[in-house]
């Protein structure tokens, strides 16, 4: 009977993956940063501040799904810039749509919510869009210094992306972005 128990219990793990497995993959300041969110939950929840509360669930529940959609891979601060990044932007884009179909009420609802994302926002670790945008600069006159005909696609296999990103404390599609955005301005004059 013994057996039979421990035997069900290794078989319904190898069936059943333990999420929780995927926050030992991550960094320290993302523990931290979902942890702050969810004693900023709970504090919501007492202060029955509905935006602030229903804003963080979301925040949770789009960390939960890409935790799952990662399936081991690394969580870390970056990736989390890159989610709030998207929600703020969904949030704008939303916005946009509301103020043509004169719906004051809830453009206001949105604001609110791109403010409390950005809090989060701002205070992961990560390097501001500024400061990538200066080291992305810096590294592309380099790069041409040494070779002035290398075409973008090229520009790409010359960043090393294991260590870069960690350097400039900026998630890699923030510095892909960075570099598209800059590669005329340098390759062009």
């Amino acid at each position: 009977m013994i057996r039979t128990l421990s035997h069900s219990v290794a078989f319904k793990r190898t069936l059943v993956p333990n999420l929780r497995s995927a926050v030992l993959f991550s960094t320290q300041s993302y523990a931290d940063s979902l942890s702050k969110l969810k004693k900023d939950l709970k504090e919501a929840m007492i202060a029955k501040d509905d935006i602030k509360k229903t804003t963080i669930r979301s925040l949770l529940s789009t960390i939960k799904n890409k935790e799952i959609d990662n399936k081991g891979k690394e969580l870390d601060e970056f990736g989390l810039f890159d989610l709030y990044s998207k929600l703020i932007h969904q949030r704008q884009d939303s916005i946009l749509e509301f103020v043509k179909n004169n719906r004051p009420e809830l453009v206001e609802k949105e604001q609110k919510e791109i403010k409390i994302i950005k809090n989060y926002l701002n205070a992961l670790p990560v390097a501001s869009k500024e400061e990538v945008d200066a080291n992305v600069l810096t590294f592309l006159k380099n790069l041409k210094e040494a070779a002035p005909d290398i075409k973008m696609k090229q520009v790409f296999g010359k960043v090393d992306w294991t260590i870069m990103p960690i350097e400039w404390k900026a998630s890699p599609n923030v510095i892909k972005s960075s570099i598209v955005a800059q590669f005329k301005s340098v390759f062009d004059h």
